[in-house]
């Protein structure tokens, strides 16, 4: 299965671009690429524009931003797909394993899980409206893999 790294926001309250903010010296996104990688999961970037990180990448759409858009292109690969935002700093391999064995998304992070194919035209409705992705992620499988930390401000900030 592929894995998902969102990035496709403007990271605006971070300051900054967080797939390329450095954490003990490695990009977010490649930090976390290694991760999906050591949970047997094949990496990806989601982006707005190429960010040349040496992932694989999958442009999203123009238009309004919304974190679905990146949802929405992974699942239009025409698989099940494990997506992850590119700022859950400390995420580990335990965790995206048991996310993948279930096919379920974590509870508190909707954007971290498996989301099945069968969601592509949901997600992109969603985006277009500017729907809630609580409210999309409603109805799928919810497993408790602990504490998961955002990166919403630069290191030491």
């Amino acid at each position: 299965m592929k894995g998902y790294i969102l990035a496709g926001g403007l990271s605006q309250r971070f300051g900054s671009d967080k797939a390329r903010y450095l954490v003990d010296g490695e990009p977010l996104a490649v930090r976390i690429a290694a991760v999906l990688r050591a949970a047997g999961l094949d990496p990806w970037l989601v982006a707005r524009a190429p960010r040349g990180l040496g992932l694989p990448e999958l442009l999203e759409p123009d238009g309004p931003r919304h974190p679905l858009w990146g949802v929405a292109a992974a699942l239009g690969e025409g698989s099940d797909a494990f997506v992850i935002p590119c700022d859950l700093v400390d995420v580990r391999v335990e965790q995206v394993r048991a996310l993948s064995d279930a096919g379920a998304i974590a509870a508190g992070q909707p954007l971290f899980g498996v989301y099945p194919a069968r969601l592509r035209d949901r997600a992109r409705a969603f985006a277009e409206a500017g729907g809630s992705v609580r409210a999309f992620v409603a109805e799928l499988p919810v497993l408790d893999v602990g504490p998961i930390a955002n990166l919403n401000q630069p290191i030491g900030s």
